[in-house]
């Protein structure tokens, strides 16, 4: 499966980008393999669609040939592991995060994106209080 590599930059240290990123993504459908300062591995599922269990359950009450041809051909290949990996590089100001992961998991890293601070917003200065 061909990874999708998306691309954010934030205010906020490397570091602090890591750490948010670990109990993001643990409390999907990812577990935490490995973890350093500006990287973060995590291994996960893709869902099954109910269809093809339904077809496997059917093929294996009716046939048992059919239910597991479906099982070895299908359903095992479909449902490996795949790494998402978080990668956070300092940059003046911030920290630029890029992030690869399998397609099925694009909303959810769009989600973690859109939930880090970015960085022309921190680079603004505070509004000036009225006079």
């Amino acid at each position: 499966m061909a990874d999708n590599v998306a691309n954010g930059k934030t205010s906020l240290s490397s570091e602090e980008v890591i750490v948010r990123a670990v109990p993001f993504f643990s409390t999907e459908k990812f577990k935490t393999t490995s973890q350093a300062g500006r990287t973060a591995t995590f291994e996960g599922r893709p869902p099954l669609p109910w269809g093809l269990l339904l077809l496997t359950v059917l093929g294996f009450l009716l046939f048992i040939v059919p239910g597991i041809l479906l099982y070895v051909l299908v359903i095992r290949k479909r449902h490996r592991f795949s790494n998402l990996v978080v990668t956070a590089s300092p940059i003046e100001g911030g920290t630029e995060v890029s992030i690869s992961s399998p397609p099925w998991a694009a909303k959810l890293v769009t989600r973690f994106l859109s939930a880090l601070p970015s960085l022309a917003a921190a680079a603004a200065p505070p509004p000036l209080p009225p006079q």
